[in-house]
């Protein structure tokens, strides 16, 4: 399936690009209830089904489901991404609000390559 690498390609939107560019860290002890955003739900939403897509994969053995939970989860990165913009926190002076979103951003990115990486790809670092 061609597209399949394509469409992951979210995976290069690394956060340590986006921590570059805003000059912003990683903090596992960020205060994540600053999130409020519906999108921000969303992306917490779909990481957290992660463990049960996996279970019901090895139970069916099929691959599909994680592809399928690989796109949706493609597509709520990409949705967070436009509005939780970690820069203009950062800029504006909300180094709180920024560490959380990062954190968040980060744990999608995380969730996304070790789903591409149970389907046999290996998740691009940089473009």
């Amino acid at each position: 399936m061609d597209l399949l690498p394509l469409s992951f390609f979210l995976f290069s939107l690394s956060t340590s690009s986006i921590a570059d560019k805003s000059g912003t860290k990683l903090n596992t002890d960020a205060n994540t209830a600053l999130l409020t955003e519906p999108e921000a739900f969303e992306l917490a939403a779909m990481i957290s089904a992660y463990p049960d897509i996996t279970l019901s994969t090895l139970h069916t053995l099929e691959p599909s489901m994680i592809v399928n939970y690989l796109f949706g989860l493609s597509h709520a990165i990409s949705s967070a991404n436009q509005v939780l913009q970690v820069k203009s926190a950062a800029d504006a002076g909300q180094q709180d609000l920024a560490e959380a979103r990062m954190l968040l951003l980060w744990a999608a990115r995380v969730t996304l390559g070790n789903g591409m990486r149970i389907l046999g790809l290996e998740p691009l670092e940089r473009m």
